[in-house]
């Protein structure tokens, strides 16, 4: 018998698989992709997924899968449910909310995450949250707490929520064991003292105080069952942060805490080497360093010595601010034994790069395989390259001066890029006004996602930013092959506008600002007089237009 043959195997396909590998492929997909694929194939698999399937995450769906998927599903036996109305689909909640009016068809629903949405709609979509008594996990974002200070959510243990200062209404969910909780005061004006249900035993708060944190540590004072506390503090500390304030708090009020993560920003003037050290110093009490070995790191701007920042130690957050002098002088309460920073891997979690000032190396402990964002306001050496293998997500701010050469090699180091945010000045620089062969060459090839911002000389000059006819052709011809995704402000003629997108054949999603008013009809001609008929939603914003695709335009 030859080699082959005995070693020759039959080959099974998926359909011959007993039941339990199938559900657990399944268990492994998300349901949007589960339905769309095995949905009508027979009714075997159409009664797997009626049965097993019931996770359904719609962020950056097509609008023709969201569609397919709503028509060939029951929701009504949904356990959880996603929605988005981020750049890839502007407009899905509002479509969700056309298509079922009523909870009866989600009140059963486990788990609930609505996100970048506009604060009215959210709140009107929360007025329906009542009648949510099996929620376990919720998560929204742009919410005023004196709009929903009615909900009662009894079986709620996991939050994670975006909004103002007004939080008494969380004291209704009274089984709440985590919260995570973005504090944002735009554009309201209600005032109230932060109170949370004492059942907390994980609390995550981002917030940006100017009163040294004292409304977060009052806060605390009275959450006794706390294991796990993270602090995320943007705002700059008129006074630098003293450990000894936190000990104190935390061995009185929070017994129980095994884990305490913090972010401090600070801004002091004058702040002198002798400063630091003692402030080091308070952190490096038996308390910090024997009893819970927390460990912090702080970083300083030696021209700028009011500025700095002190974290602890592994760095708790996905975000990390690289301004290259600063950490030239870094401190650390780090033991001999815990130095190697790659071998301890102190900043696994960071993938969301925020580099302002020129590094010629890059700090050892940064992971290549982690960075998957990089916002850039100065200019980038070369020796950074290698970490940006897996970047999809890549903001050019103002201050990042490069040559158009330089761009061109940054795109070539990285071949997962899918999402590009500049203003249209920058881009026409950096492309030698998009005409650079090698730059636009890789832009063709990887960009899903164009954001055109607003231009640095904006207050100069009322129409800088807005992108010209010929611009728009330029890019349409660089970008038709892969780009889903544009957002621009433009001044001109929808007719001549509509003609040149709909060479992008791949575009799924479109936010257009302009300074006439226009009407949705403008801009498409409607296919029917039923909105959710329609082969696109749309949401107006004053001059601003969202609109998520169907098939095309």
């Amino acid at each position: 018998m030859t080699e082959s043959k005995r070693f020759k195997r039959e080959s099974t396909t998926f359909e011959y698989l007993p039941n339990e590998v199938c559900v657990e492929v399944f268990s492994y997909l998300n349901g949007v992709d589960t339905v769309y694929a095995f949905s009508s194939l027979n009714s075997r698999f159409q009664s797997l997924i009626n049965n097993y399937v019931d996770i359904f995450n719609f962020k950056s769906v097509s609008k023709k899968k969201f569609c397919f998927v709503i028509q060939h599903r029951n929701i009504k036996r949904w356990r959880s449910l996603c929605l988005s109305n981020n750049d890839d689909t502007p407009g899905q909640i509002k479509l969700f909310c056309q298509l079922f009016p009523s909870t009866k068809y989600i009140h059963q629903l486990q788990s609930l995450t609505i996100l970048n949405t506009q604060r009215i709609d959210t709140e009107r979509f929360l007025l329906q949250v009542p009648l949510f008594n099996n929620l376990v996990s919720l998560s929204i974002e742009n919410v005023c707490g004196v709009s929903i200070q009615s909900i009662n959510l009894p079986k709620l243990q996991q939050l994670t929520l975006t909004s103002c200062k007004y939080t008494s209404w969380l004291m209704n969910c009274s089984s709440l064991k985590s919260l995570e909780y973005t504090i944002r005061k735009k554009n309201c004006s209600h005032r109230d003292k932060l109170v949370v249900p004492k059942t907390i035993a994980r609390l995550k708060i981002y917030y940006n105080e100017y009163s040294d944190g004292k409304d977060i540590r009052e806060l605390l004072r009275q959450m006794s069952n706390l294991t796990i506390l993270a602090l995320f503090d943007n705002s700059g500390y008129h006074l630098l942060p003293n450990g000894k304030i936190w000990e104190v708090l935390i061995t009185s009020c929070s017994p129980l805490l095994k884990t305490f993560q913090f972010y401090f920003s600070f801004k002091q003037y004058p702040v002198l080497l002798n400063d630091l050290n003692a402030m080091i110093e308070t952190f490096s009490t038996p308390f910090y360093l024997l009893e819970k070995r927390w460990f912090v790191r702080c970083h300083r701007d030696p021209e700028r010595t009011c500025y700095g920042f002190l974290y602890s130690l592994p760095f708790a957050f996905s975000q990390l601010l690289m301004n290259a002098s600063a950490y030239k002088t870094s401190i650390s309460t780090l033991p001999d034994s815990d130095v190697n920073e790659i071998k301890n891997n102190h900043y696994a979690k960071v993938n969301t790069l925020i580099v302002n000032g020129v590094r010629e190396e890059p700090p050892i402990y940064l992971l290549p395989s982690n960075i998957i964002c990089l916002i850039l306001n100065d200019k980038l050496s070369k020796s950074w390259l290698y970490l940006l293998k897996e970047l999809r997500y890549l903001h050019i701010q103002h201050g990042a001066d490069m040559s158009s050469d330089d761009f061109a090699q940054l795109l070539e180091h990285t071949p997962n890029l899918q999402s590009l945010t500049i203003s249209i000045e920058g881009l026409e620089k950096l492309t030698n006004k998009l005409k650079h062969k090698i730059a636009c060459q890789y832009l063709s090839e990887r960009i899903k996602s164009l954001t055109i911002t607003s231009s640095d000389y904006s207050l100069c000059r009322p129409d800088s930013g807005h992108v010209t006819i010929r611009a728009l052709s330029l890019l349409t011809r660089i970008l038709s092959s892969k780009c889903e995704h544009l957002s621009l402000a433009i001044k001109a003629n929808p007719n001549t506008v509509r003609s040149i997108l709909q060479r992008m054949r791949q575009l799924r999603s479109l936010h257009i600002q302009w300074a006439r008013e226009f009407t949705v009809s403008d801009w498409f001609q409607e296919q029917s007089t039923y909105s959710t008929a329609l082969d696109f939603v749309h949401i107006k914003d004053k001059q601003e237009f969202f609109i998520w695709f169907g098939n095309h335009f």
